[in-house]
């Protein structure tokens, strides 16, 4: 029965072994990991359980790769096979749904809990700095495996239910935000709405909710990991969150496993979506001729659902700001129109960082998944005309969030006046403002070279990246005193210009070489 879960098992270990970045990546983790230790000794001397700290902050540092893992590891599990429209051909070669689960899942699994065995000597280190104990690492780690076992199952639900890896990233996503934030914002309101005697605390379906959410909570690994991070801890490490996040896996599992033949055995479509375009030409959505500028028009109506996408984040846009500022309102009993400005821009500021972050990662990978590179470079046209053709026509989708920007800019425009004089003349704010543009760049540069994942792996790079300076920062001024933050503010943002101009040379002639191939 699990011959061809063995088969594909050995072929992925095989492989996985052959990847020089796979290798590479784990040792850039472990030194990583020397990295944190070697701050933690060095500030040793100047805080209390040191060791302690150092154990928080590896523990962290997985807990923010398992998320990664699961949005853009587990999630292609089974969508990958789906895309390169190989699913029929192993069930023919007697491969079941089951073994074919197991096949694409565990090798997954066991690259990830290599990843974290490795790190076990190095963070046991931490002992011996104080304030942690053996107990509290083998619980930590325990509590770890289990979150990442639960987090490899639902990736592959999500895989085994959708037809693309974008879409099966986007539900392990959802997923995970529901998980986390959902559970404690549903507590947050149901506490309110009984303060506020709208609902009765003694009505049943509202105590069944209050219990039901408690065992949600209890069974999340930032509670378990906060509980075991905390002084005195003496639990086992076999507990309620350790069997709740297996048993719920395995059910994810099963659940994947009765859903396979509906969902992953279904003919998914060759070419591209059409996403909200409509075919007939008289359509208020339709794309009409095209533009002078053929590739901003393409990428528009095409890759991000030209006029109907916008009209539907117009709004949905308001609508969520209309509901916002009305609980502010309604919190604060006094909210004037400058706080509504703030309100709006800020939100909206986020949501265009977010929109441009989708973007960079799939601007030119969609060139790339439909094989369409190599005829779009036969234009007539330089390549890099063409790459900034498809930035112009992305960024025209984020119309419809500058537009409640700029509406929140008008309605604070006095308090913005005054605000913006100081922001402007602090080098941190610029060297902001450029770590985000080299952030963008670095995302649309890896979109060349993975597949998927290039968005959460730009997200860990500069994490990590960020963390280094940080911690560099600290112990120069432990060792040396303050250094000059605004010289070395002026130092960075140079340094990540001419990266930025670097990657619009890279991500051209990588552009060119993929064209050729």
């Amino acid at each position: 029965m699990f011959q061809g879960t063995f088969a594909l098992f050995h072929r992925a270990l095989a492989v996985d072994f052959r990847l020089m970045r796979t290798h590479l990546f784990r040792f850039l983790f472990a030194i990583l990991i020397l990295f944190c230790l070697f701050s933690a000794q060095m500030s040793s001397s100047m805080m209390g359980a040191a060791g302690l700290a150092l154990f928080g902050q590896i523990v962290y540092l997985n807990f923010v790769f398992i998320l990664i893992a699961g949005i853009s590891f587990f999630a292609t599990a089974i969508t990958e096979e789906k895309e390169e429209e190989t699913i029929g051909l192993l069930l023919m070669a007697g491969v079941n749904p089951v073994s074919l689960l197991l096949g694409k899942m565990l090798p997954r699994l066991i690259a990830a809990l290599l990843l974290l065995s490795i790190q076990f000597p190095f963070t046991l280190l931490a002992i011996t700095l104080g304030g942690v104990m053996f107990s509290q690492v083998l619980a930590a780690y325990i509590a770890l495996a289990a979150f990442l076992f639960l987090v490899a199952n639902l990736g592959l639900l999500c895989s085994v239910i959708s037809a693309r890896s974008r879409t099966a990233s986007t539900l392990v996503f959802i997923g995970l935000v529901t998980y986390f934030l959902g559970v404690p914002l549903f507590e947050l309101l149901r506490t309110a709405a009984i303060n506020e005697n709208w609902i009765s605390r003694n009505f049943f379906p509202v105590k069944v909710a209050g219990i039901m959410l408690e065992w949600i909570y209890d069974s999340s690994v930032i509670k378990q990991v906060t509980n075991i991070l905390s002084t005195g801890f003496n639990e086992t490490a076999w507990g309620y969150q350790f069997w709740s996040n297996l048993l719920l896996g395995l059910f994810l599992f099963g659940l994947a496993n009765w859903l396979f033949t509906r969902f992953a055995l279904l003919e998914q479509s060759s070419t591209p979506e059409r996403r909200l375009v409509a075919k007939k030409k008289r359509s208020m959505f339709s794309p009409g001729r095209a533009w002078p500028q053929a590739l901003m028009w393409k990428d528009f109506f095409f890759v991000h659902g030209g006029y109907g996408m916008s009209l539907i984040k117009f709004i949905a846009y308001g609508m969520a700001l209309f509901s916002l500022c009305t609980f502010f309102g309604y919190t604060t009993r006094s909210y004037s129109i400058q706080e509504i400005g703030m309100t709006m821009f800020w939100t909206m500021l986020i949501v265009i960082l977010i929109e441009i972050s989708l973007i960079s990662a799939r601007i030119f990978h969609v060139e790339i998944q439909w094989k369409t590179l190599v005829s779009t470079a036969m234009l007539p046209e330089s390549m890099a005309k063409i790459a900034y053709s498809k930035v112009l026509g992305s960024l025209l989708s984020i119309l419809p969030a500058f537009f409640y920007l700029s509406l929140g800019v008008l309605f604070s425009l006095r308090e913005m006046r005054y605000d913006s004089g100081l922001v402007f003349a602090e080098p941190g704010f610029w060297m902001m403002c450029t770590e985000i543009l080299f952030f963008w760049h670095l995302t649309a540069f890896l979109s060349t070279y993975i597949k998927w994942g290039a968005l959460p792996l730009s997200f860990f790079i500069m994490w990590m990246g960020n963390t280094f300076f940080f911690v560099s920062v600290s112990l120069l001024s432990l060792g040396t005193g303050a250094p000059d933050m605004d010289g070395l503010s002026v130092t960075v943002t140079f340094m990540m210009m001419i990266g930025i101009v670097a990657f619009h040379y890279l991500i051209k002639e990588r552009l060119v070489h993929l064209a050729s191939q």
